[in-house]
């Protein structure tokens, strides 16, 4: 589809980035901006959970796959057609959206192979749906290898630690270098104890140069995302009127332009 926006989500692991990615899902589907891409791009593979799907096969299976094949991949198939109907396969097909997972490689081997199918199938993929959502992994390594130079939207996630937020500022200069600028930044602050938003902000402030992000969130530690992480439940079917997906939901919705038109 012409003009499809793609939004990553990045963060250090363990500050709830899978969980915003699957709250902008969520939202995505609420406003019938469908279908969906989501991608699951850290190779701890939380993504399909918390979307209530079961993985099939992942983008590292396919290195395996390719290896199982006798002499390597088919003689009569050029090699990035084989892959794209590989990735192809791996996509499961949900309500409202589709899911690709990237994983890791199954056997001894580089994961550059797993990072580079990504990177070399990401942009035509993405043109085929209403907007596509990466969950990014925490080690960076895709936006390294400039692996998001479709994205055009980056949703940045830290707790209230130090080394989370000194995580986004890596992520910043890396994003300054890549040869495709990304348009815009906006920055989330999660999980942060009632009574603390002020002394969190400044925190960052300290850190990150705030100018930089078109808009910055503050969402609250809320028992009913851990009750949901603790039980396995879906994201998707929490109930919609939790305080932090609320007040997430209300973010999105006041950001202009929209994240999807």
């Amino acid at each position: 589809m012409a003009n499809s926006p793609c939004i990553a989500v990045v963060g250090k692991g363990g500050v709830g980035k899978t969980t915003i990615a699957a709250f902008t899902v969520k939202v995505l589907l609420e406003r019938l901006c469908t279908p969906i891409l989501a991608v699951d791009a850290d190779p701890s593979a939380c993504l399909a959970g918390v979307l209530g799907q079961e993985i099939e096969e992942t983008i590292g299976g396919i290195r395996e796959d390719t290896r199982a094949v006798a002499g390597g991949i088919p003689e009569n198939i050029p090699k990035q057609q084989y892959l794209a109907l590989k990735i192809q396969e791996a996509i499961i097909e949900a309500k409202g959206f589709d899911l690709l997972t990237m994983g890791r490689p199954e056997g001894p081997g580089c994961y550059c192979f797993v990072n580079n199918v990504l990177r070399d199938n990401l942009d035509r993929l993405t043109q085929t749906y209403r907007a596509t959502v990466i969950d990014c992994e925490a080690g960076l390594e895709h936006l390294s290898r400039r692996t998001n130079r479709c994205v055009d939207t980056m949703i940045l996630i830290a707790d209230p630690t130090i080394k989370a937020l000194d995580t986004l500022k890596t992520v910043l200069t890396i994003a300054a270098e890549i040869d495709n600028p990304i348009g815009r930044f906006v920055l989330i602050l999660n999980r942060v104890p009632v009574g603390k938003e002020e002394a969190v902000r400044q925190a960052a402030a300290a850190r990150l140069d705030l100018s930089k992000f078109e808009d910055v969130l503050i969402l609250p530690q809320d028992d009913a995302i851990f009750d949901a992480e603790l039980t396995g439940q879906s994201i998707l079917h929490i109930d919609g009127r939790i305080p932090s997906y609320q007040a997430y939901r209300r973010f999105i919705d006041q950001l202009s332009p929209p994240l999807v038109k």
